[in-house]
């Protein structure tokens, strides 16, 4: 029996629980309810140790005669621990390379516990059908033969228990990753050690208020991430009283360190590991003042300046033409860009901050060009820089790596340190913890107002009236969920995004590609981009496919690996309702995507690389000399073989000019309303190809300053 400590036996402790009877041996039999879907696990209590029922009979007019009570469930509890011990201990093949199993397993219970609600249930439901799944006698086998188990568990099973199943790889494989006593192994100076680290800062950009539960103001501002803080910022700077709510926590930069589980589960949603419905997608969206652009990489363009490569729609004229919508109308947007470049300090980063995986990217597309492997529009393609909002004065980035879980060392213009710092300035009051519930139309006038919005702060009742408006920018899941109980058409429709797919490889010799920012460099083929993208042990281990063994050695040559991501937009695929995505790859994008994945593949080969891991959980290692094609189109055939993920989510609430296929119009205004706007990426009709945090804060400051 492991020795696991009390908190993580309380983690396990199944949280409905009732007698269903006893065995013929007079044994209790308890039944554990694992899920809203009516999962359940029954365990046989006896001599003080639980096992899984397996074709016991069971008496069930005695179960009033058994008494559950904290005793039981704790001997449930740890028998649950000790097959959590023979599950992990497969995932390695044997003890990690540092540390102990039961760490692990401390370390992922304890990450478990901070998830948010759902998150954390859906976590711990996991674990319960994790051993039905595998079978009472799994905890008996030899490592070999628990891995044998789960190998051919995975093939026949259908997909979303394989999902259901990778969730608690990754969460097991990230416990140990981010911890550590694991670094000294696969060769990460963590960043406080490393030569010229700075000094942690303790800033405090922000006062959030407590909201007395009956307010008036002439705006408000459901969401502060880049929509909702660029809208926040205008109309204070004409002199509104405005109020922003944001449903997360604040975080200063005081607070924030190298803490991947905390931070990500405290600032995303689901605490990062949300993903679409049919568990195909990992989505990446914030939750916390600041929205994304606290958490984001700082990738700015401007999509108002035209692109020279044949490849590259302009999306403005696109709208412009396809949804009769004109965003610059005036020249307002470039004003927009212009005033936001400004303010948040946006240049492109030097090679220095770019690190040893950007320069990969450039040695590598260099190489992959001159070998003749690119189409005849890339001539004259070259590797860029990418623009950021770092700051200057002092203030640069300095390659920490850490960007997706916010900056602690006060070097990242997001629109804390901006935009609502300025709103701030001025009067508007931000509330933290507060999540819009209702909000309530007049319907029987002619424009249709917004009467007042119905929020909770902190577990309290709040209701706000904003005399000229009310403006929602949280993001495209939310937005669209608080949008869905108006009879408006198309809500939750058309939902586009950039779909993120990372290809590592393995060079013959240390690069080191985790000193440096996480995203620096870039290829912009036109229909799709090539990032530099790398991350911290912890996260890092999440995008690495692979099992056992496999995975081991890829994490233990961490600082040989190299890591180019691909960006690709897909729009209209899918819908969200009650703020889940129901998106899936079309069988046009996943066609695309092996051939982006090739040339990737390719790339890395030029570069030296001495193999290359499929961007799928199964071990497929390519080695030069392979037969690239084949093994992508044999092992990269449906959309759930694909590691894929999004942070940019677009669409739910489009713009158009017709108000039968959209929700808003060109200035934002909900059609058919006198004063309800929406603020943020869900207005957007289809993918804008390129990160959407600058276009998102443009198209809203434009419409309200």
């Amino acid at each position: 029996m492991p020795d696991l400590s009390l908190s993580v036996i309380n983690a396990l402790k199944p949280g409905s629980v009732r007698a269903l009877g006893k065995t013929s041996a007079g044994h209790p039999v308890l039944r554990v309810e694992a899920g809203p879907d009516g999962e359940k696990a029954d365990y046989i209590v006896a001599d003080g140790a639980a096992m899984a029922l397996e074709g016991e009979a069971v008496n069930r007019r005695e179960a009033n005669t058994v008494q559950v009570d904290d005793g039981l469930i704790e001997v449930v509890a740890r028998r649950r621990a000790s097959f959590e011990h023979a599950y992990v201990e497969a995932l390695f093949g044997g003890p990690p390379p540092q540390g102990t199993i039961d760490e692990i397993i401390e370390n992922a219970m304890r990450w478990i516990a901070i998830l948010p609600d759902s998150t954390r249930l859906d976590a711990k439901r996991g674990l319960v059908l994790l051993e039905l799944w595998l079978r009472r006698s799994f905890t008996d086998l030899s490592v070999a033969e628990r891995q044998q188990r789960l190998t051919d568990k995975i093939a026949e099973a259908d997909f979303d228990i394989i999902r259901s199943l990778g969730r608690l790889r990754t969460i097991f494989y990230c416990a140990y990753y981010q911890q550590p006593a694991s670094w000294g192994s696969i060769g990460f100076v963590p960043a406080p050690s490393r030569p010229g680290a700075p000094a942690f800062s303790t800033v405090d950009d922000l006062t959030p208020v407590e909201l007395n539960g009956d307010e008036d103001c002439d705006w408000l501002v459901i969401g502060s991430g880049a929509g909702g803080a660029a809208a926040a910022a205008a109309l204070t700077a004409k002199g509104e009283n405005v109020i922003v709510i944001e449903k997360g926590d604040y975080w200063s930069t005081g607070e924030i360190r190298h803490q991947d589980a905390e931070q990500y589960s405290g600032m995303y949603v689901g605490g990062g590991l949300m993903t679409s419905s049919n568990r195909e997608i990992a989505i990446l969206q914030a939750e916390c003042v600041g929205g994304s652009s606290l958490v984001n990489n700082g990738i700015c363009f401007r999509p108002d300046i035209a692109d020279p490569h044949p490849r590259t729609q302009d999306v403005i004229q696109h709208w412009r033409d396809e949804f009769g919508v004109d965003v610059n109308a005036g020249g307002k947007l470039s004003a927009a860009f212009d005033h936001l470049w400004t303010r948040l300090e946006i240049a492109p980063i030097t090679d220095e901050q770019a690190g040893p995986n950007g320069a990969h990217l450039k040695n590598a597309w260099n190489a992959f060009v001159a070998a003749g492997h690119g189409r005849p529009d890339d001539a004259g393609v070259t590797a860029r820089l990418f623009e950021k909002n770092y700051g200057s004065n002092g203030r640069t980035c300095w390659g920490c790596g850490y960007c997706n879980s916010g900056c602690p060392y006060d070097r990242k213009n997001s629109v804390v340190q901006t935009l609502l710092k300025d709103a701030q300035a001025g009067g508007t009051r931000i509330a933290e913890n507060t999540a819009a519930f209702r909000i309530n139309i007049g319907w029987n006038l002619h424009n249709k107002p917004v009467k007042s919005v119905e929020a909770r702060q902190n577990g309290r009742h709040v209701r706000i009236r904003p005399a000229k408006g009310a403006i929602i920018a949280a993001g495209t899941g939310a937005s669209s969920a608080l949008m869905e109980r108006f009879d408006f058409a198309d809500i939750g429709e058309q939902i586009s995004c950039n779909l993120a797919c990372p290809v590592i490889a393995k060079m013959p010799h240390p690069v080191n590609s985790w000193d440096g920012v996480q995203m620096s460099t870039y290829v912009d083929r036109g229909d799709h981009l090539i990032e530099s993208w790398f991350h911290p042990p912890g996260t890092f281990a999440a995008s690495v496919g692979g099992w056992f063994q496999e995975f081991v050695e890829r994490m233990q040559s961490y600082s040989n690996l190299v890591c180019l991501g691909i960006l690709m937009p897909v729009s209209d695929i899918g819908e969200v309702k009650r703020g889940r995505f129901r998106v899936k790859l079309k069988r046009k994008h996943r066609e695309q995507l092996r051939g982006y994945v090739i040339d990737v593949v390719k790339m890395h080969f030029a570069a030296g690389a001495v193999e290359v891991y499929l961007p799928t959980s199964d071990n497929v290692t390519v080695r030069p000399g392979d037969d690239i094609e084949a093994l992508v189109e044999r092992h990269l055939k449906e959309s759930h073989d694909f590691i894929v993920s999004t942070s940019h989510p677009q669409g739910g609430n489009v713009m158009g000019s017709n108000p039968r296929r959209s929700v808003v119009g060109a200035d934002l205004k909900v059609h058919g309303t006198g004063n309800l706007y929406v603020a943020d990426a869900s207005v957007f009709p289809s993918s804008i190809r390129i990160n959407a945090q600058m276009f998102t804060m443009a198209i809203a400051h434009a419409n309200f300053a």
